[in-house]
């Protein structure tokens, strides 16, 4: 039997409002925030429609005994909108005028051709994962979602500096659980936006040596608001 939880807690939270501040913000936007994320836009409904639809497509398919076809159709649309909206908003976030320019509109789709590749290799993982039967749908769900929201971050950071062209941003943070080499290099560092995107430079960055998991750099403006998420 499958037990969704979302609209279970979220009738809690209706009878019992006292506990909404008792929970975590990522519990909160999960199963309350979706609402008021939409009524006000932005970046951060984007980003929790986008992990809603992947933790039930993956769920769906793991739960279930149907074939691959429907969830990962739901995931390459989800990901077509997520990327292509998530990169509109963050180029105005960051001071840019609609449409994005070639070079922006060519990077972000870059990424997302990436991310398509990603879902077919997920996909094949996940069968191989239902056929041998040893697993937690709901744990893999929430993990797997939470890895590609991560990523939509990095498409979001890296768009909304294209935008923010000449703007003045410094490498800070804590190092958190880990740092490297390449965060100690740049940490302090002040540099246009375009600098940042030039030297591929933007944290958390995959590439560098911690790959960006456990540290927690991000680009700061000179008022020392962050900058990147």
């Amino acid at each position: 039997m499958i037990i969704h939880l979302r609209p279970i807690i979220l009738d809690v939270v209706k009878q019992v409002p006292e506990v909404l501040p008792l929970l975590s913000g990522d519990a909160r936007l999960f199963i309350a925030g979706g609402q008021a994320k939409k009524d006000a836009g932005g970046y951060d409904f984007i980003r929790y429609r986008f992990y809603a639809a992947v933790f039930d497509a993956i769920e769906a398919y793991l739960s279930g005994s149907g074939n691959i076809t429907g969830p990962k159709r739901t995931m390459i649309v989800a990901l077509s909108q997520a990327y292509t909206e998530g990169a509109d908003t963050a180029y105005v976030d960051g001071g840019g005028t609609l449409p994005l320019d070639d070079d922006t509109a060519a990077m972000a789709r870059g990424l997302l051709d990436a991310q398509f590749g990603f879902a077919d290799v997920l996909f094949e993982t996940l069968k191989a994962l239902r056929r041998e039967g040893d697993f937690d749908a709901t744990g893999e769900a929430t993990a797997r979602a939470t890895g590609y929201s991560n990523s939509l971050d990095i498409l979001y950071s890296t768009i909304k500096l294209a935008g923010a062209g000449n703007t003045m941003l410094t490498f800070e943070g804590d190092d958190g659980s880990e740092s490297c080499a390449d965060c100690q290099k740049y940490k302090g560092q002040r540099h246009r936006a375009s600098w940042w995107i030039a030297h591929n430079a933007i944290p958390p960055n995959r590439e560098f040596e911690c790959h960006g998991y456990n540290c927690l750099h991000r680009l700061y403006d000179d008022s020392g608001n962050e900058f990147t998420v």
